[in-house]
């Protein structure tokens, strides 16, 4: 019976891929095995979700289907007989035929004792994996550990042919100090196995999570600091603050709102071993309340200033 992947996955035939793909993470949470130990009805109906995943999550996998249903597959490998062209096999004057020309190309495919069964071999051969990661500047800045766990779809080789079991796999990735966001780690042997007990690589992908504070600016971090009006008018010492703690800055003598201070290798850590700058962008505080003090001086500061335009 031919395997409706869309309704496996409760999706219509025109859902898109962000469809596709909350419709499969949504299924796994409920179905994954980790979830439900034991449980073989479960397990079954994880390993038919995943598959109509890898399928309908691929778009030239996702036309294949549509165009020739659950027997994609196999069709793939013959072509398709795209357009309507006729395909002409030539077999050559041997002895062996058709059935002995594909027993030679699918070696170590299917149940032999029963005929040839013509499996997807792209689907037998080792994957990459790729994993997304998030981290603080602070541990961009430092370098880090992170344990990870994920879940491949590993090949397995059995009497009936290949077939695709999911596997749940738990690595510790170590984050240098100063990685590029977007910059992708690769850990060897990692990924998916394929029916040869080979596996892919895991390939980690490492994003800068966005900060409170700071702010990257290229290689450089940006932070604002309030600077009260008093100390930008007649200069002064400020403390701000960077990924590694607070730093003393000086502020000169009329100092404006919107200035940028830099504060040379203060910044963020590069892979090279040097730190990036740190800039200070002002942002001149008044306050709130004024005591009757501090109104009398700048009643007399307003008056200078009007005697002098």
């Amino acid at each position: 019976m031919a395997k409706d992947f869309y309704g496996i996955l409760g999706v219509g035939s025109r859902a898109d891929e962000k469809e596709i793909k909350s419709a499969y993470r949504k299924l796994a949470r409920k179905y994954h095995p980790d979830v439900n130990p034991n449980d073989k009805t479960a397990e079954a109906k994880f390993k038919e979700m995943s598959e109509a995943y890898e399928v309908l999550n691929d778009p030239e996998k996702r036309k294949m289907y549509d165009q020739f249903g659950s027997n994609w597959d196999q069709t793939q490998h013959f072509g398709g007989n795209p357009g309507g062209q006729d395909v002409e096999f030539n077999f050559g004057g041997g002895n062996g035929g058709f059935e002995s020309i594909f027993e030679h190309i699918f070696t170590g495919f299917g149940n032999r004792g029963g005929g040839v069964r013509f499996e997807d071999l792209e689907s037998a051969s080792p994957k990459d994996v790729e994993k997304a990661v998030e981290l603080p500047l602070e541990e961009i800045d430092s370098g880090t550990k992170r344990s990870l766990t994920y879940q491949t779809m590993d090949a397995v080789r059995t009497r009936e042919g290949i077939s695709t079991v999911p596997n749940t796999k738990k690595v510790e990735v170590k984050i240098p100090q100063g990685i590029q966001d977007g910059k992708k780690l690769r850990v060897p042997g990692k990924g998916a196995a394929g029916a040869s007990g080979k596996s892919g690589d895991l390939y980690v992908n490492i994003r800068w999570a966005v900060h409170a504070m700071f702010k990257p600016v290229g290689d450089h971090l940006e932070v604002e600091v309030p600077v009260p009006f008093t100390t930008a008018a007649l200069g002064g010492e400020i403390r701000v603050p960077t990924l590694r703690g607070a730093v003393k800055m000086k502020i000169p003598e009329g100092t404006q709102g919107g200035q940028t201070l830099r504060l040379a290798g203060q910044g963020i850590a590069r892979m090279n071993g040097a730190r990036g700058d740190l800039m200070a962008k002002i942002k001149i505080t008044v306050p709130k309340k004024l005591n009757d003090a501090q109104r009398k001086l700048m009643q007399q500061l307003a008056e200078l200033e009007a005697a002098t335009v």
